[in-house]
């Protein structure tokens, strides 16, 4: 009983911090992307992701990492529905924050694993996509850019969560593109915003995991 109650305690948190957190991810996209969306929509969407990610893993020692890859996503995710790009100055940044916050929950737990999978995680992530955008051209530099942060954190997990987030990414940017072509309101080589998908099958494979 006292771990379940401890479970709700940690997921009321992280969505009270969500709530907080959401306006900097709106300010954020905002900055990048004139187009403003919903007012509080993403307030209340930051709090419904990190709501479920506190639930599942708790207050782990990696669980700052995930929320910071929760909210980066977001905020990518934002400005590339409106723009159709991934900006390096939010992507690149994202790394070297990413790799800190896992090397201290990595020290903390005693793991030194996750750090090594979060690096392996990203560099098969990034070259999975480089291949990808070599063969396609509606694949953006800034989605290949984009991909090692959620190779990483899935990384993080292990492998089968690595295949189950990135699969789950490409099956649903592929059912957008295949939507778009069959209703006539895209083309080949038009530019799929598949930040949100990557970020969305990553979140799938992280309260999967």
């Amino acid at each position: 009983m006292g771990d379940f109650v401890s479970t709700i305690g940690v997921a009321l948190g992280a969505a009270a911090v969500g709530l907080l957190t959401g306006r900097a991810v709106r300010t954020i996209a905002d900055h990048f992307a004139s187009q403003k969306g919903m007012p509080y929509a993403t307030e209340i969407t930051t709090a419904a992701v990190f709501g479920p990610l506190g639930w599942r893993i708790g207050l782990a020692p990696l669980l700052l990492a995930y929320l910071y890859m929760a909210a980066a996503g977001l905020a990518l995710s934002l400005i590339d529905l409106r723009t159709r790009r991934l900006p390096d100055a939010l992507t690149l940044p994202s790394y070297v924050v990413l790799l800190a916050l896992v090397a201290v929950g990595g020290i903390v737990s005693r793991d030194g694993g996750v750090t090594v999978g979060l690096v392996l995680g990203a560099m098969g992530a990034f070259s999975l996509y480089w291949c990808f955008r070599r063969m396609n051209t509606a694949l953006g530099p800034g989605d290949v850019k984009a991909s090692g942060l959620v190779g990483g954190i899935l990384g993080t997990i292990g492998v089968h969560a690595w295949v189950v987030g990135i699969g789950a990414g490409l099956i649903l940017a592929a059912l957008y593109a295949v939507t778009m072509l069959i209703s006539r309101k895209g083309s080949a080589s038009t530019l799929v915003p598949y930040g949100p998908f990557m970020f969305a099958g990553c979140l799938v494979a992280v309260l999967a995991a």
